[in-house]
């Protein structure tokens, strides 16, 4: 094994113009994405969170409230009684008002400046790109919405929120209206259990942007670093597979075999490669980036630690997968199939993973998926790092790849072909 590993380890010095390319161009990549996109995770850019909504009340509250009263009186399953505990609790905190209260709240008036508009004059601001987005409150909304909530008469007459395409700013204003829907739907919920409800403005979620204890921030540059040596540490087991196509085309693998040497010295030699390779251009990608841009300036010996830790494990990861490659690579009978295949599955996990695309610009589901994959985890666990660098995060992620590992070795192994059926 030794023998195959020294030789994968001294081909791959010789091209030197692939060496240079494995460790230049990650760097080159960092310091691009880090100049031309500034600001995109720091604390440095102001207009990022500098909002602006218009609101269109189409609906007649106090006319919602009465018409809602009228009709309890109505519905048998509520006695005189249970009528006007429920009524209480709903004039308390009116669904119009009291969304108007929260979106004018002095707290999140820092992050969000809301404009009354009519329906007509919000839309064409939306469109001309004068307003992030639009709330529209339509006409009867009230009483549709009690009616829904305690009297079981769904009807479609929800709010409306228009937006021109999809930003970082649209997802901040959806789930500033959606955290006041919640807080809303639980403060009815307690009044239709016949529970007290008194509230203030300071009960209302607030908008205001808090450092939670022990967090820190991380930066674009941090981000850059990880997807982009996550994702040239997974394009190296494509690498081992093609090389692995071309010394099987060459018959240097069948003169191999004639040797008597044990076939699986040959695939462990490939895996290894892979991992001192992997290893050390994942390290080179994170102390360049460092000496370069000085993106882990305010790190300790205890962040360093677990970078190493959580790349080792990975690497490892990607040698076990590499493993499986090359065996399938043995078994194809034309190169170029399983070049394609590799290179699609790699480019499918860059994507998913986060590493081509900033990953919080994915759908959740999709974030979901993409943290099922290696380099997604990594990238992921390496964020969360950054900013708690508790060991127990590391933990479970690294138990995971482990895994990984293992069943990536057994699948490599049982591919792996006999003497004599290689294609």
């Amino acid at each position: 094994m030794w023998t195959f590993l020294k030789k994968d380890l001294l081909l791959f010095w010789r091209d030197r113009k692939e060496v240079a390319t494995v460790l230049l161009l990650p760097l080159v990549l960092v310091v691009i994405l880090s100049l031309v996109m500034p600001g995109m995770f720091g604390d440095d850019n102001e207009e990022e969170y500098d909002l602006d909504l218009g609101l269109v009340i189409e609906d007649d509250q106090e006319q919602g409230l009465d018409r809602f009263a009228e009709h309890l009186q109505e519905a048998s399953e509520f006695q005189d009684g249970e009528i006007e505990e429920l009524l209480i609790g709903v004039n308390a905190m009116p669904p119009v008002e009291g969304l108007v209260e929260y979106l004018n709240n002095p707290d999140l008036a820092e992050l969000v400046t809301v404009e009354s508009m009519m329906k007509e004059e919000a839309q064409e601001e939306v469109e001309q790109g004068n307003l992030d987005a639009a709330l529209i409150i339509p006409e009867d909304y009230t009483f549709h919405l009690l009616a829904d909530m305690y009297l079981n008469e769904p009807k479609e007459q929800s709010l409306s929120f228009q937006a021109d395409g999809q930003t970082m700013e649209i997802e901040i204003l959806s789930n500033v209206i959606q955290s006041y829907l919640d807080h809303m739907n639980l403060q009815y919920a307690i009044a239709g259990a016949g529970g007290s409800v008194e509230v203030s403005s300071d009960d209302l979620p607030q908008g205001q942007i808090e450092d939670v204890e022990g967090q820190q921030s991380f930066s674009m540059e941090q981000y850059f670093t990880i997807a982009m040596g996550a994702l040239f540490v997974l394009f190296m087991a494509a690498t081992v597979a093609t090389r692995t196509g071309v010394e099987k085309r060459e018959h240097t693998f069948n003169r191999i075999a004639l040797t008597n040497s044990p076939p699986l010295h040959y695939l462990f030699g490939k895996t290894m490669g892979t991992f001192i390779l992997s290893w050390l251009q994942i390290m080179f990608i994170f102390v360049g980036s460092h000496l370069l841009l000085d993106v882990f300036s305010d790190q300790g010996v205890t962040f360093w630690i677990g970078l190493i830790l959580m790349a080792t494990v990975y690497t490892l990861a990607i040698a076990a997968l590499a493993s499986i490659m090359t065996s399938i690579m043995l078994r194809l009978k034309k190169q170029e199939t399983g070049d394609g295949i590799f290179m699609l599955i790699l480019m499918v996990f860059g994507v998913i993973g986060g590493n081509f695309v900033p990953i919080y610009l994915l759908p959740g589901w999709l974030q979901q998926i993409g943290e099922m994959t290696p380099n997604g985890l990594v990238l992921a666990t390496l964020i969360e790092w950054i900013q708690y660098e508790d060991l127990s995060i590391l933990f479970m992620p690294m138990t995971i790849l482990v895994l990984m590992v293992i069943v990536s070795l057994i699948i490599g192994i049982k591919l792996y072909p006999k003497r004599g059926d290689i294609s």
